[in-house]
């Protein structure tokens, strides 16, 4: 596992949002906040790969969004890396520098699939736990990207589920695995995946940590090898999660919050 980090630059000021607060944005405070989730990460034990700020892309800390790297499910496959295509023009140039260190730190036989246009896709749309993927049909992520992704996964074991999102940015705004038999959200992002079908989470092989509305960031959360990564202020969030036996870590996150983003869009973890 590798986990890939953007710092963000000055221009982070001008991230696409629809926070009623985002002209608020302290760069200097974002900086400082970024700085101590990727020290947070590595204090974990987790492998980081830095790369530069894009100077120009004020999204660009969201690595999340640009590409899905997939393992798979049953291990004598290579793996598979989908090319996302944002659906914010201005986002597009985020995509070469990640799918470049992407490639040179998988091995040699992973296969690439990009979503072309007129599809769009988005990593926050994606949600993976066990051998389910889940991806939201949102404003982000048309149904033509969601598919591209679904074949894909398909190929390598996985059960796709299209989510539809309507009511927020991403998918993963509201609902993310804690485990690979675990998700935690609002009743909102539940709500995504039951419209996709009675297999997506199942009461009995997917348990269900459900979160008030008032603590919706918390349904955003990075859970990686026995630790959670999530905002602060969120105790109900927190106390599930440490109840599951994870190691939590409680960040200051809420500049990327009025830019509409939380733990998991920082990273891209490669498998």
């Amino acid at each position: 596992m590798l986990v890939i980090v953007r710092p963000p630059g000055p221009a982070f000021r001008d991230a696409i949002s629809t926070h009623p607060n985002r002209h608020r944005i302290d760069v200097s405070r974002v900086q400082a906040q970024h700085a101590a989730f990727c020290a947070a990460l590595e204090d974990a034990g987790l492998p980081l790969l830095r790369l530069p700020e894009e100077p120009d892309l004020p999204d660009a800390t969201f690595v999340s969004d640009v590409l899905v790297a997939l393992a798979p499910v049953a291990p004598e496959q290579p793996p598979v890396v989908v090319v996302a295509r944002p659906a914010v023009a201005s986002r597009r140039p985020e995509v070469d520098s990640v799918l470049r260190a992407a490639l040179a730190r998988l091995s040699a036989g992973t296969r690439v699939v990009p979503v072309e246009e007129p599809g769009t896709l988005e990593g926050g749309d994606v949600v993976i736990y066990g051998d389910r993927i889940a991806i939201g049909l949102s404003a982000r992520t048309n149904l033509l990207g969601a598919r591209i992704l679904a074949d894909a996964a398909r190929s390598l074991g996985y059960r796709p589920f299209l989510s539809p999102v309507t009511d927020r940015l991403h998918l993963a705004t509201a609902v993310t695995a804690a485990a690979p038999d675990t998700l935690i959200g609002t009743a909102a992002g539940f709500a995504s995946l039951d419209a996709a079908g009675p297999d997506a989470a199942p009461p009995g092989e997917v348990h269900r940590l459900l979160l008030p509305d008032d603590e919706l960031p918390g349904a955003n959360v990075l859970a990686l090898c026995g630790h959670a990564f999530l905002a602060s202020g969120n105790p109900i969030a927190a106390r599930l999660l440490r109840e599951t036996g994870l190691a939590v870590h409680e960040l200051e996150l809420d500049e990327f919050g009025l830019a509409d983003g939380g733990p998991t869009c920082l990273v891209n973890v490669l498998p």
